[in-house]
């Protein structure tokens, strides 16, 4: 870092993003109150694309796709936003933010597996360790105080989906991440992530879907989601990144579910019990240990 004004940018952006990721959790469940997952997914992403081309011509940000890294768009655009809002947006109808939010925390923890399996990198001791704690402390936060399982396991099962494509979605990346500018990678693939839901909306969502169900505030929801998470935070990581590297970078992470869990107490009136708290606390403790070793080990940043 140059300068301490410089360092204090990247500090505000970084709790700006977390704070924006761990909202949006809440936000999609306020959303899917009134919406179908599919269509709600669709109007997010035409907001974000729209934000983000405005953002990339105004200040000639966006980059050419260069000669055969379509394919590599392709497969990333499927990933991520197909497959990671598919399972995320349909888990969350079934579990509530703050378990979702968990849950997707914990996507650091295993991209350095996936670097392991497909790239033999090298893993170490606190990575198994911190995926121990973590997944532990996910256990708890879907216990009552009686011990007893309240989560769908289906839910969690689909918010596990969007977890495994977004580790495959960060291994992928390192392809092209060199040579395109993150606002550019963010746009493209989302423009090719949207034909990829039309289809399904047009089967299961077309005849049931309005825009005269959607009032005032729950546009402004959408809007929110389209920039902010959606757009903004991504921006703000990666730059983040760049400064200060990954491993102070993802410790933020920690704060995410932190956010969502508040943020689901005040307006949802989600239990907020000693278990749930003890949980959240032990998964947070997995992760830091888990990033430690990213000094040695070749971490990435998380999808939201």
């Amino acid at each position: 870092m140059k300068n301490k004004s410089e360092l204090i940018k990247v500090y505000v952006g970084l709790l700006f993003a977390m704070f924006f990721w761990g909202l949006s959790f809440v936000g999609t469940k306020y959303a899917l109150l009134v919406l179908h997952p599919i269509s709600l997914v669709l109007i997010r992403l035409f907001i974000s694309v729209v934000f983000l081309l405005i953002l990339g011509y105004s200040f000639n940000l966006l980059d050419k796709i260069k000669p055969g890294h379509g394919k590599w768009f392709l497969i990333l655009g499927f990933f991520e936003p197909f497959l990671y809002f598919m399972g995320e947006t349909y888990g969350l109808k079934l579990v509530s933010p703050t378990i979702g939010s968990i849950i997707i925390s914990t996507i650091p923890l295993f991209v350095p597996w996936g670097a392991f399996i497909f790239f033999k990198e090298k893993i170490y001791w606190k990575n198994f360790l911190g995926i121990l704690i973590s997944v532990i402390g996910v256990i708890l936060t879907m216990l009552n105080k009686n011990m007893e399982f309240t989560a769908s396991w289906t839910g969690v099962g689909l918010v596990m989906i969007a977890v495994v494509s977004a580790i495959v979605y960060t291994l992928l990346i390192r392809y092209i991440a060199q040579d395109y500018s993150a606002l550019s990678i963010i746009t493209y693939q989302n423009i090719i992530g949207i034909p990829m839901f039309i289809p399904f909306f047009i089967i299961y969502e077309f005849k049931e879907f309005t825009f005269a169900s959607i009032d005032n505030n729950l546009w402004m929801v959408l809007f929110l989601l389209g920039i902010f998470p959606s757009s903004l935070s991504y921006l703000f990581y990666t730059y983040s990144v760049k400064k200060i590297g990954v491993s102070k970078t993802s410790v933020f992470v920690n704060l995410i579910p932190i956010i969502t869990a508040i943020a689901s107490y005040i307006l949802f009136n989600e239990e907020f019990s000693l278990m749930k708290l003890f949980g959240i606390m032990t998964v947070i403790a997995g992760l830091y240990l888990s990033q430690s070793a990213s000094k040695e080990n070749n971490a990435t940043s998380p999808s939201i």
